[in-house]
């Protein structure tokens, strides 16, 4: 095994091919749900860089709605980006459950004018570049005493590893024990959870009909807890930040390639009621708090 340290985040890395894992698909009594993809290990390139980003540093991109954006993915990537059939009207909808969820409709607009499928983008809820009043997250906090009732689908992971919750072998407290010692529980949200409308709120506003759509998974983290290495995911995903903070490594360059050719990383923080959106292909990974527990949700853009 081999380590690369990086600004407020430790990777382990293995040295593997680079191909990223068919997501885990597991059937509920009403719905499909889908499960986050395997973790790809990589090997990494010695002479990576890494960019940290912080709530401090200026503005890049329109307006400064955006705190920072990736490089361009390049066009042979961006031909693989998933196409939103997005309602004719989008752009003119008030404060609706998307623009709560970037925060405002001149943030949500220019993602889906100059962001959407061409780079990742980070969008912080507290900004001081920020000149535009925020709209109140449609998510915040967690209660994981509700989703351990409803959700048979809690799936504990570490750095990789992955395990099926079974309740008849594993109580509530010893998730939250499992938790607390720097274990995640990654949940895909089911028709019996309570953040279930939220989805289907998010689904209606993208236009969105019929049985699937997005899919919206969990990652409640214990202390410095990394529930997957460095991957790729099979479709774009927008991540919110729920409670705590998270520090993500994303690439920057050699999009498409090789990921061992990969010499630039950007880092950043998330904390609550922050935005990360990474499109298809691009590798990344997170790591929680050190002293804290973390929750993100994660909302992929996989049967749109």
């Amino acid at each position: 095994m081999k380590k690369v340290d990086a600004p407020t985040i430790i990777i382990a890395i293995a040295a593997a091919s680079a191909a990223s894992a068919a997501a885990f698909i597991a059937p509920s009594r009403e719905s499909q749900v889908s499960m986050p993809e395997s973790e790809t290990s990589v090997a990494a390139a010695p002479s990576a860089t890494i960019t940290t980003t912080n709530k401090d540093n200026q503005a890049l991109f329109d307006d400064n709605v955006t705190e920072f954006v990736c490089n361009d993915i390049g066009a042979k990537l961006r031909q693989e980006q998933v196409e939103l059939q997005l309602p004719s009207d989008y752009d003119t909808l008030e404060n609706d459950i998307l623009a709560s969820l970037f925060g405002s409709n001149e943030i949500l607009n220019d993602f889906f004018r100059n962001i959407l499928g061409r780079r990742v983008a980070y969008f912080p809820r507290q900004c001081t570049n920020n000149q535009h009043q925020l709209l109140e997250s449609p998510m915040s906090g967690f209660d994981l005493s509700s989703m351990y009732e409803s959700n048979d689908w809690i799936s504990l992971r570490k750095r990789g590893s992955q395990d099926r919750l079974n309740k008849e072998q594993t109580s509530y407290n010893d998730l939250t024990d499992y938790i607390a010692g720097g274990g995640s529980a990654v949940i895909p949200v089911t028709p019996d959870d309570y953040l279930h409308n939220t989805k289907m709120q998010i689904d209606t506003a993208l236009g969105i009909k019929g049985e699937f759509g997005t899919s919206m998974n969990i990652y409640h983290s214990g202390p410095s807890a990394v529930a997957l290495n460095i991957h790729y995911d099979s479709y774009p995903v927008i991540v919110l930040q729920l409670e705590g903070q998270k520090e993500w490594i994303i690439q920057n360059d050699k999009f498409g390639e090789n990921v061992n050719d990969i010499t630039d990383w950007r880092n950043v923080t998330l904390t609550e009621g922050d935005l990360l959106y990474i499109p298809k292909g691009v590798y990344h990974a997170a790591t929680g708090d050190p002293e804290h527990g973390s929750t993100h949700v994660t909302i992929g853009f996989e049967n749109v």
